[in-house]
């Protein structure tokens, strides 16, 4: 078990042609300063989502898992200080704004879940401009080019291959 006084989670979601394009999320967990700013990396993730995921389930999906770094890694804290730049989701979780859709329900619900799981004595939600969550959209973005990377390279070893089998088969 690790505890820190206070911990600070920004998160984000990315989905290109919203919601019909490859997705992905984003996290980072700091230790936070003195000042209220971050301070030392705890923990960074990002994770392919795949296709037909909205921006928000994108977004929800990056918040669950930097709470679920936590749970699995036993960390405690006292203050924890989610971050992010969906108004949305970040109103949904502090209970300005209601969860009307099925399609975020789930996402929600998760969230919530995993918060009981966390051993903390407050939690407090901060919508942030873009600008000041530029690492956690970093990775929701760097999960989506890794993905399409690695399915451009895979389609060009197969065309190459094929090219190859045809010049050989020119070889008789």
């Amino acid at each position: 078990m690790s505890y820190y006084h206070r911990l600070i989670i920004n998160f984000d979601g990315a989905s290109r042609h919203n919601p019909h394009g490859p997705a992905g999320c984003g996290w980072v967990i700091y230790e936070m300063n003195g000042n209220g700013s971050e301070g030392n990396e705890v923990a960074r993730g990002q994770k392919y989502l795949g296709h037909n995921v909205s921006n928000n389930q994108a977004e929800y999906e990056g918040v669950e898992a930097a709470l679920q770094y936590l749970v699995d890694n036993s960390i405690e804290c006292h203050g924890l200080y989610i971050r992010g730049d969906s108004e949305v989701v970040i109103n949904q979780l502090d209970g300005v704004y209601a969860v009307r859709s099925p399609n975020i329900r789930g996402y929600y619900d998760a969230v919530v879940n995993l918060l009981d799981c966390i051993s903390y004595h407050f939690v407090k939600y901060r919508h942030v401009e873009r600008h000041m969550n530029d690492y956690a959209d970093e990775l929701a973005n760097d999960a989506i080019r890794e993905m399409e990377d690695g399915i451009w390279a895979q389609m060009n070893a197969r065309q190459q291959y094929s090219d190859s089998s045809d010049s050989d088969s020119d070889w008789y």
